[in-house]
């Protein structure tokens, strides 16, 4: 069978691998940093709201105690002016809505390691043909990064007291797999990889808006130009040379809301 062609040299496809994974070790240390603060900046605002809820609860039983002994004096007059308590206070929409985002960042992740695991494993098998070994090399460094934005996706979540994100996105997921059952060459899985190297980079980008934590917004933006090199070395693999755009798409970006849709209607992942 002929080796697939590509439409980048070898040679310079394992430069691109290289300087990624170059690019990348030298920002670990900063955005771990980052990701550091934002765990004890998560902990601090969930302590702070359950100390909040703490003394609401105790000042409502306070009055509601004063109310009826006032009420049982006067007659009882006060006590039906006393009922609805209201809620109990609990961390803010804030927080809530940017571990909400954090989850679903951390979902695209585990799909985009998932996805090359797959692509990795059609490619041992033979089932895509002779396979350059630049494609593979390019492939594996680009799933030890997604691993390593995962991880620290799901370290925001766990250190703001929520479980790590485990599945990816379940729509994505049947698509991608749907896909994969159609692909025949590695130009077939590098339109994929581009696909949800894109989503992500969209997604991240838009995180700009929507992030209120200005650490979890720093991971997001320190991730998205990572993602955004992954896609520019899939469109040379393609022939196509990655032109700048002066404004960011966004119309591929997940959303919490898209996280929890596909979830609750039962899409499966596997």
């Amino acid at each position: 069978m002929k080796a697939t062609r590509m439409e980048i040299s070898e040679r310079e496809l394992l430069a691109m691998a290289r300087e990624l994974d170059q690019m990348h070790r030298e920002s670990l240390p900063r955005f771990h940093e980052t990701v550091a603060a934002l765990g004890e900046a998560a902990r601090d605002k969930l302590a702070r709201a359950q100390a909040a809820n703490r003394l609401s609860t105790t000042r409502r039983n306070f009055l509601r105690g004063g109310v009826v002994t006032a009420g049982a004096l006067g007659g009882g007059l006060l006590v039906s002016g006393c009922n609805g308590g209201g809620s109990t206070t609990s961390p803010s929409s804030s927080a809530r809505s940017d571990l909400a985002q954090v989850r679903t960042n951390a979902s695209i992740e585990v799909l985009a390691v998932t996805t090359y695991d797959l692509a990795l494993r059609a490619a041992a098998s033979g089932a895509l043909g002779p396979i350059p070994p630049a494609i593979s090399t390019f492939a594996t460094t680009v799933r030890s990064q997604h691993q390593q934005h995962g991880d620290a996706f799901n370290a925001i979540l766990t250190q703001g007291g929520e479980r790590p994100q485990t599945e990816p996105d379940p729509a994505l997921m049947a698509s991608v797999r749907k896909r994969l059952q159609a692909v025949k060459t590695v130009a077939d899985v590098a339109r994929l990889a581009l696909d949800l190297e894109q989503a992500a980079y969209e997604t991240y980008t838009r995180n700009a808006s929507t992030l209120t934590d200005r650490n979890a917004l720093s991971v997001s933006l320190s991730i998205a130009p990572v993602e955004a090199q992954h896609a520019a070395v899939l469109f040379f693999v393609l022939g196509s040379y990655p032109v700048p755009d002066a404004r960011v798409k966004t119309d591929k970006a997940r959303t919490p809301e898209d996280l929890a849709v596909t979830s609750s209607s039962g899409v499966s992942s596997g």
